[in-house]
């Protein structure tokens, strides 16, 4: 079994143990995650689009620690540890070089207009490891939709090929269909994304942003041996 369906009424997900990744999440109303697919960029190359997927241990490049783009969370295949009707949650132990020693725990929780995604990791080492997640939500846009509002600023979609980063526990993105709120606990950098290449646009709680571009990590993104740190963020609709 790769695919979970989670259900509350009306309000389905499906969640792939390969990477964690809530591909789907839709209502009465349409698609509230654009779902996720393989689309071709410009350039040629194929790139998984969709759905949500947890950043682990890093958001953006690896930079120096070599971790690929988002790190290994996204691409490793999870184990289901239990499940409801509108709760599942699975763990990872492990998952890349010099993080052998990281246990993690990701938790989908559906409501009638909300999920809340948990991500509690734990080191089970004796040395420190660098941890800076995130959450990468891609939000359904309708077709030829050509700008949003942030905390009601409003932005053109082209604007934000260049990533913009924003501050603060919760958000607001409003859209041509939805008005869409997100909080957040230990993820107070906000990414706002799109390569246009779908119809879609990202709004990301972050830890720390790119933060692993920086040779040396700040020292709130160490997780010393035997810490438990917990991450959340939830959408509501």
């Amino acid at each position: 079994m790769d695919s979970i369906e989670l259900w509350n009424g009306s309000t389905k997900a499906l969640v792939s143990l390969g990477g964690a990744w809530l591909t789907n999440l839709s209502d009465d109303d349409g698609d509230i995650l654009f779902p996720k697919r393989r689309l071709e960029a410009v350039d040629g190359t194929k790139k998984d689009r969709g759905g949500c997927h947890v950043c682990l241990p890093n958001f953006g490049p690896g930079g120096d620690s070599e971790l690929l783009q988002h790190g290994f969370g996204r691409t490793s295949l999870w184990t289901l540890d239990s499940q409801s009707i509108n709760t599942v949650m699975l763990t990872l132990d492990g998952g890349g070089v010099g993080y052998e020693q990281l246990s993690s725990t990701l938790t989908y929780t559906l409501a009638s207009r909300s999920m809340r995604m948990e991500l509690i990791v734990q080191n089970r080492g004796d040395h420190p490891l660098r941890v800076a997640p995130a959450f990468h939500p891609y939000f359904a846009l309708r077709a030829n939709e050509g700008r949003v509002m942030i905390d009601g600023e409003p932005i053109d979609i082209q604007d934000l090929e260049d990533t913009l980063f924003l501050q603060g526990e919760k958000k607001q993105l409003q859209l041509e269909r939805r008005t869409i709120r997100l909080a957040s606990k230990n993820l107070s950098t906000w990414a706002a994304w799109t390569d246009r290449i779908g119809e879609y646009v990202c709004l990301e709680p972050t830890y720390a942003g790119n933060s692993f571009l920086l040779p040396t990590p700040d020292s709130d993104e160490l997780l010393e041996p035997q810490n438990v740190r917990t991450y959340i963020a939830e959408i509501s609709w």
